[in-house]
């Protein structure tokens, strides 16, 4: 152990003692390195765990003498009681040991994790084919310019895509068009946006570029300043997924104000309507823009407050631990957060299709393995199929108290619940192996009975 000690990387002491009594120490630190090398990869030629075991058992196996290609293959063939007795004797050994092996573990197991997720990618008839988003975005003005921010999902409090390729973009005097491919919860996506917005653009004034993981921001230039009551040219052009860029317009209030929002697009006839507005009175123009301005500030503030209950949601929900749906947008649901997510929720409308498992051994195993690959791309469309609808977990391993005030016979794990506005939910009674259309189908039937 005091050789191993001395192995184990830590920082010089302020004083420089350390840095001496590895000089010191150097040729028995060279003898211990030539030892630790001359061992190293026997593990992975054992041909069962058995001698794994057998080997580790003894004392004269450092584990220094462990690399991590051991690690790696041990994992690789499921020999999971040999990788728990390298943990264990990390354990009781030093700081550094236990690091290390704990890094080694982890990157094993991820790698063995991804080729399995690779194989359940294949299972997908539509493997390989791009389903096609909608990204979500924000906009905001000024008198000059446009503020459009883009994120690669497709609801803006929703995890989406990291990173994205291949990506087209024009801007012309009329129109934002914009293509790229990305890829989330295991499933390649291809995010398109192709709009006419509502006054004509300076095409060399205006500009795009990446901005935080996951975002595009894009600056329209307005070819006449104004204010503009949309971005797009139609009134109703504008998906759902478009909200306001808050933020950014409080900064620009005051520069709008100078400007009465427009009622028409650019070369829109200017017929009897625009008689009219001639002939008005100076006060029937400002009453009828005061008018507008009320309705617009009504609409963006009725935004705002469903974008502080997503918000909301998203960060009670961020204090539950993180199990097996962590990095995807299953949300991982636990018992201080339920009462003010999913029995009394913010976000109006909302509806909830939970997966009630466990972490630890009870129900159907195989069953909870076979519905986590369908669970988590039902997470991703669900909300699109549903307004209000939201896919969620609960670990009743970990949380009995709240699965036992549910009702929940362990032995029946898992099992599929609809939640909407409390109680003790509705149970999915067909096939955990059914297609997400039917659960989507079950999640928004508003009659609260079974498939």
């Amino acid at each position: 152990s005091a050789l191993l000690r001395l192995l184990s990387p830590s920082p010089p002491s302020p004083g420089g003692g350390r840095h001496r009594m590895a000089l010191r120490l150097g040729p028995l630190l060279w003898l211990g390195a030539i030892f630790a090398r001359s061992r190293a990869g026997e593990l992975g030629t054992l041909d069962s765990e058995a001698a794994v075991l057998e080997r580790l058992e003894g004392a004269s196996l450092p584990l220094s003498a462990v690399e991590a290609a051991d690690v790696g293959r041990l994992v690789h063939r499921g020999w999971y009681d040999a990788v728990r007795k390298i943990v264990q004797r990390s354990h009781a050994g030093t700081e550094d040991e236990a690091v290390w092996v704990t890094s080694q573990v982890r990157q094993a197991v991820q790698a063995e994790k991804n080729s399995l997720d690779d194989l359940i990618r294949v299972l997908d008839r539509n493997y390989g084919k791009a389903a096609e988003v909608s990204p979500a975005s924000q906009w905001a003005q000024n008198s000059t310019h446009v503020f459009l921010a883009v994120k690669f999902a497709q609801r803006w409090n929703a995890p989406g895509a990291l990173e994205v390729g291949n990506q087209t973009v024009s801007i012309t005097s009329c129109c934002f068009n914009f293509t790229a491919f990305g890829e989330h919860s295991m499933i390649r996506r291809r995010y398109h946006l192709s709009w006419e917005l509502f006054q004509p653009l300076v095409v060399e004034a205006s500009s795009w570029s990446w901005a935080a993981a996951g975002r595009m921001t894009v600056i329209f230039a307005k070819a006449k300043p104004a204010h503009w009551p949309r971005l797009m040219s139609g009134p109703t052009a504008a998906p759902k997924n478009l909200g306001i860029w808050h933020d950014m317009q409080d900064k620009w209030t005051s520069d709008l104000e100078k400007f009465a929002p427009l009622t028409s697009t650019v070369g829109a006839k200017k017929g009897k309507a625009a008689g009219k507005s001639a002939a008005a009175s100076p006060d029937t123009k400002k009453a009828t823009a005061k008018s507008r301005r009320a309705k617009a500030a009504e609409k963006d503030g009725e935004e705002a407050e469903k974008d502080d209950a997503l918000d909301r949601e998203v960060e009670l929900v961020a204090d539950c631990p993180k199990a097996s749906y962590s990095g995807t947008t299953v949300a991982e649901l636990c018992g201080k957060v339920w009462p003010k997510v999913v029995e009394d929720p913010r976000v109006q409308d909302r509806r909830w299709l939970v997966e009630l498992y466990s972490s630890q051994g009870d129900g159907d195993a195989e069953s909870m393995k076979r519905l986590m690959p369908v669970w988590r791309r039902l997470a991703d469309t669900f909300p699109a199929m549903v307004p209000g609808g939201r896919v969620g977990s609960l670990d009743c391993g970990l949380e009995g108290e709240l699965c036992r005030k549910l009702g929940v016979s362990m032995e029946k794990l898992p099992q599929v619940r609809r939640f909407v506005g409390g109680g003790a939910g509705d149970v999915w009674t067909g096939d955990l192996m059914a297609s997400i259309e039917d659960f989507a189908a079950f999640g928004g039937s508003g009659d609260r009975s079974e498939l």
